[in-house]
């Protein structure tokens, strides 16, 4: 199986992420996976069957810089509660259709400024409504109009969002941004390339769409977890993380993202940004960014 996948990666291309959601962690997925290579070469090696956890992985950040790094994607197991965990899932089992997929890609408004429109009458309708078993394609354009990249999941069958829709903007004489703002990040055609693309590359991936305490963990593993920070805007989901760290065999490896230190080793990723809004306004101070690390040696 694995070898499988050394002889498949000479032939990939660079894998990006769908599209963002506050809290993945695309802007510093190269941070993160330099220790975590650095610490763990082993990942990197073919006849080395140790794997890689990306837990609560969200939109696959940090695995696809794992992959694009050189570790074998058989080696990884993605694990989210949220509808990017039944996208991870779809796309190892190859359920996921990019045919299905372009039906809805082709469907959005090319007018840009329907856009909006278009995302707002897609969340008044049951997230699946049986056709084509939709619901995650309409997902990965529903976070894509997210408004801050906030998050997009489903209860009961309808739409949750953590945030609005993105507008069209066009810059005005006073704003500090001189660029008109899409109603889509990645905008349609963008969003299917990229898909399209790991939908090609990463058939056979593990993908999981459970609750984190439901998998078994392999021992000897290395394990990232990326659970909603403390004290942040709340999506849906919600994890014990201290709890669950203390249940995992010790053989483990974790490293853990969070806005705060816990461990003796955490690592400062980032004190946070200063971002200027769209007008010139100032947002709130930025969390932290600390890798902690548990049970290295």
């Amino acid at each position: 199986m694995l070898v499988y996948g050394r002889l498949k990666k000479e032939f990939m291309n660079k894998l990006e992420i769908p599209c963002s959601y506050q809290g993945g962690k695309q802007r510093l997925a190269k941070n993160i996976v330099d220790i975590i290579l650095r610490d763990n070469p082993q990942l990197l090696e073919e006849d080395d069957d140790t794997y890689f956890y990306d837990l609560c992985c969200g939109s696959g950040a940090i695995s696809m810089e794992m992959i694009n790094r050189g570790v074998n994607y058989l080696k990884i197991i993605m694990v989210d509660a949220s509808p990017w965990g039944l996208f991870w899932k779809k796309i190892g089992d190859t359920t996921f259709s990019s045919e299905v997929f372009k039906y809805y890609i082709d469907d959005i408004p090319k007018d840009i400024t329907k856009i909006k429109d278009y995302a707002k009458q897609m969340i008044q309708k049951p997230a699946n409504d049986g056709l084509f078993d939709n619901m995650i394609y309409k997902f990965l354009i529903l976070q894509s109009c997210a408004f801050g990249s906030t998050a997009t999941w489903v209860e009961d069958n309808q739409w949750k969002k953590a945030g609005g829709l993105r507008d069209y903007w066009l810059p005005t004489e006073k704003s500090n941004r001189r660029s008109p703002v899409n109603p889509m990040m990645p905008m349609p055609n963008s969003l299917f390339e990229r898909v399209e693309n790991i939908s090609f590359q990463l058939d056979d991936i593990r993908g999981y769409c459970d609750d984190i305490n439901n998998i078994d963990i392999k021992n000897n593993s290395i394990i990232y977890i990326d659970p909603p920070y403390n004290k942040t805007c709340k999506y849906g989901y919600d994890l014990d993380y201290i709890e669950y760290i203390h249940k995992i065999n010790k053989s483990n490896v974790i490293y853990l993202s969070e806005g705060k230190q816990l461990t003796d080793n955490a690592i400062c990723l980032s004190k946070g940004r200063n971002k200027g809004g769209i007008n010139g306004g100032k947002n709130k101070q930025p969390n932290e960014e600390w890798l902690n690390i548990y049970n290295k040696t």
